[in-house]
């Protein structure tokens, strides 16, 4: 059975990006004039998804509003550069079912997807976090992946010495890159005990009756369900399919991450990239302290 669900974590309070998510989610903050919950949802119906469930915090129904379209403009002529968008989020939304279910607590990436499991039942699923932006997806090889080995499949990148304890860290059993067979994954080793240098970036293919696992697993010392532990009981019974990332990453997972996603993206388009410039070269000034 192929992947046809796919499970968008978007529960966070998004505290990082304070004071502009006291009252808007962090997933509809723009990369370029798309929000991150676009792109991702974008991103899962092109790699052959046809239901996206949303995990959601109680207060964050706007992400679904946004697919809803805004009443007010119906009927309303626009000018067509605007009006290619708002048909864009139109079309999208006309080729997805979108699902909505809440995570009551913060009990850590394991258990925002479990709350998908009504929805998955024992299916499997892609998880695509709205935090990590790749240029292309690695999602298709990830579905290919999953289609020809039966396994379930993991984003990989290679990442330096000082980042590895920041990640869920694989160990490669068999290795023809690109295309990796992975038997373990720690989450966030120190870099003495890291058994590789590969790091599970925010794209997975869960195989048929992961939710199983993931509700069978145990809390860690926080608490949390981390989905990392569940992935290694996968990886160790089962084999796990990792594909190595080599294209464009860009983290919105933090404020100065987001600027610089922004700023790459703006300058990939060659107007914006040369009003960019000028603007670096001219900065306005002394800013207030934050």
């Amino acid at each position: 059975m192929s992947v046809r669900k796919a499970v968008i974590p978007a529960a966070g309070l998004g505290t990082r990006f304070l004071p502009a998510t006291l009252a808007l989610p962090k997933e509809l903050l723009p990369l370029d004039r798309k929000p991150a919950i676009h792109w991702v949802v974008e991103e899962a119906v092109a790699s052959g998804v046809e239901t996206v469930i949303l995990v959601l915090a109680r207060g964050k129904e706007a992400l679904l509003h946004y697919f809803m379209g805004n009443p007010s403009l119906k009927g309303r002529k626009l000018d067509s550069r605007l009006a290619r968008w708002t048909e864009e989020v139109a079309q999208l939304r006309s080729r997805v079912e979108l699902v909505a279910v809440y995570q009551e607590e913060a009990l850590g990436l394991g258990h925002a997807v479990l709350q998908a499991r009504s929805v998955v039942g024992d299916d499997p699923c892609a998880v695509l976090l709205p935090d990590d932006h790749f240029l292309p997806s690695p999602l298709p090889a990830l579905v290919r992946g999953h289609d020809e080995r039966g396994m379930g499949g993991l984003a990989l990148r290679k990442v330096s010495p000082a980042e590895v304890s920041r990640y869920g860290i694989v160990s490669v059993k068999k290795a023809d890159a690109p295309h990796f067979i992975l038997d373990a994954a720690v989450e966030k080793p120190s870099l003495e005990s890291a058994p590789s240098d590969l790091a599970i970036m925010g794209r997975y293919v869960l195989p048929r009756g992961f939710m199983r696992r993931l509700a069978d697993g145990r809390p860690g010392a926080l608490g949390e369900i981390q989905i990392t532990d569940s992935l290694h009981a996968e990886a160790m019974e089962h084999g796990l399919y990792g594909y190595q990332f080599t294209g464009t990453f860009l983290d919105l997972g933090t404020w100065e991450g987001y600027l610089e996603a922004n700023a790459r993206v703006a300058g990939s388009t060659p107007d914006l990239a040369a009003r960019l410039s000028n603007a670096l070269a001219n900065p306005p000034g002394p800013m207030p302290a934050a």
